[in-house]
């Protein structure tokens, strides 16, 4: 069985360099210039899985005539790819240099690609709900979950790849769960993580491993809340099966964010530090972890547990005229790799975007707006606004994402998104009392 290691990797879109690290828990940063990144856009999701086998996707343009940005690690450096479709992608999983998806979204509906090793070809993409995330193993398993509103609680499909095609591979969930994480460590190896709500009056965490022949469900102990104000499951790491490791957002709910660690018997749960919400994590290439919180003053931090402790580290820093703040993505490496990447949190984006790309990971940055979604998920749709302002009432971090995902506060917000309605409305006001001197 091949491990996964983890990397940092941050972007600055306008002037096109993509920095890479060493294992997250080791220093030791260089820019890798490069074209195709050039361009005024997102870079959303990073995926390994060799050392030479490595691809980046995001997007430019707008919601209703997006760019789809491809590019793929050679060895020495990023070149661009065509995608056959404009869409706008999610996540990339990566098996080897000859098997690659990507899945995504337009304004019409859900969207896939497959990477043969010498192109990309679109494949169906159910719609069975909003694309939410895809992992690969180096034997060429694929699986990718969907939902609608997952991270709510909102229902979720769960699809494998056959070979050609997306299918339901028919996993006996539990009632009244949802599943919003995933780990395919090989065909006969998958994981699965999630919340249940099996009395209807509170939710538990939720941990499924697949060993090729029959599913193994697991509740977490300990409460996360209830129906409509509960935490969610994030990101789950599975290093073997007794060491596997799951992150905790506690969005709404009186709890902590937390990684929660099994050890073959027992469940321990360990705050995050400064009760942080973890944006990604993955393995740090022994039997720890590295979390990636969203960046702050434009530098990337990371926070890496090495089974016992928490080690706090700093990243890239955005170099001076940069057109984009360098944030955090979580990377998946295999052994023989030694850069190399995996889902959640974002790689960087520039600061005259209009829209997120990313729906599910809006990751707290100031003035990131999502676009609708597509029919499928017409659940918790926001409408882009002007800058710094959203229709939505809610705070402006998609739940399970690092926000709170309540209604903002005493006319000012949670201090970090800045786009909730009641912000703007206390601008509105302020800029009244200029006019009409009123102080009421």
């Amino acid at each position: 069985m091949r491990r996964k290691t983890a990397m940092v990797t941050a972007v600055a879109c306008g002037v096109g360099t993509l920095a890479l690290a060493a294992p997250a828990h080791a220093a030791g940063w260089r820019d890798v210039p490069s074209a195709a990144l050039n361009y005024d856009g997102s870079l959303d999701k990073v995926d390994f899985g060799t050392k030479n086998a490595g691809w980046a996707v995001g997007s430019a343009g707008n919601f209703f005539s997006p760019q789809t940005k491809l590019v793929r690690w050679n060895g020495s450096g990023w070149v661009a790819d065509q995608s056959p479709i404009g869409f706008t992608p999610v996540d990339v999983a990566v098996a080897d240099a000859d098997k690659a998806w990507v899945i995504g979204y337009t304004w019409n509906g859900t969207k896939g690609l497959y990477w043969n090793g010498t192109k990309w070809s679109e494949v169906t993409y159910p719609l069975v709900g909003f694309p939410v995330a895809a992992d690969a193993a180096p034997d060429g398993a694929a699986w990718s979950i969907a939902g609608l509103d997952s991270f709510g609680g909102g229902p979720c499909a769960i699809l494998r790849w056959t070979g050609d095609a997306w299918v339901d591979p028919q996993v006996p969930l539990p009632p009244s769960s949802t599943i919003t994480a995933l780990d395919v460590r090989a065909a006969d190896d998958v994981w699965l993580a999630g919340t249940v709500s099996s009395t209807g009056t509170e939710v538990n965490g939720l941990v499924m491993h697949f060993n090729g022949t029959k599913w193994t469900t697991m509740v977490v102990p300990g409460s996360m809340g209830f129906p409509g104000f509960a935490g969610a499951i994030a990101r789950i790491v599975a290093h073997g099966p007794n060491n596997v490791y799951v992150l905790r957002h506690a969005q709404n709910a009186q709890i902590t964010n937390a990684l929660l660690h099994w050890n073959g018997s027992s469940w321990r749960t360990i705050n995050t530090p400064l009760n942080t919400a973890g944006l990604g994590l993955s393995s740090d290439g022994g039997d720890g972890v590295v979390m990636t919180p969203a960046s702050t003053s434009g530098s990337t931090r990371y926070h890496h547990y090495d089974g016992a402790n928490w080690t706090t580290r700093a990243a890239a820093r955005r170099a001076p005229g940069r057109s984009c703040r360098a944030t955090s993505t979580t990377v998946r490496a295999r052994p023989a790799s030694s850069a190399s990447a995996r889902h959640p949190g974002r790689a960087g984006r520039p600061r005259s975007s209009n829209t997120s790309t990313d729906p599910i990971d809006r990751g707290g940055r100031e003035g990131a707006r999502a676009p609708p979604r597509p029919a499928v998920a017409s659940v918790a749709t926001v409408t882009p606004g002007r800058r710094g302002l959203s229709r939505r009432p809610w705070c402006g971090i998609r739940r399970g994402s690092g926000g709170c995902g309540r209604p903002c506060a005493a006319l000012r917000g949670c201090g970090r998104c800045r786009t909730g309605r009641a912000r703007g409305r206390s601008r509105r006001r302020r800029r009244t009392r200029r006019t009409c001197g009123s102080t009421g």
